[in-house]
């Protein structure tokens, strides 16, 4: 079976709402960033925005109820871009720890 013109525009336009919402909390989290060069923010940027578009479709498949509706791809988006900044870095840190611990 085909998709028909109609779904292909739907799942496209999620897609895009995922990009948008994703790269918004991106650039917000740059209010609670100091110090920080062009590349920096560029950088921290790009972190967000890329981090939202690839990591939210396994949070909601994950953590999200299989009924829950597709529209909160958004806003899941938009947290993660938000808050990456912060969790990437954490994240990295426990892991040299972990792997200093293990050698």
């Amino acid at each position: 079976m085909e998709p028909t013109s109609s779904s292909i525009v739907a799942f496209l336009t999620a897609k895009a709402w995922v990009a948008i919402a994703g790269f918004a909390g991106a650039v917000l989290s740059l209010g609670r960033l100091k110090g920080l060069n062009r590349l920096m923010t560029v950088v921290a940027v790009m972190t967000g925005f890329l981090s939202a578009v690839f990591l939210t479709p396994l949070v909601m498949h994950y953590l999200l109820p299989a009924k829950s509706p597709q529209d909160l791809g958004g806003g899941v988006a938009h947290l993660i871009g938000l808050f990456a900044t912060r969790l990437i870095p954490a994240l990295e840190a426990r892991f040299k720890r972990k792997i200093g611990a293990d050698t």
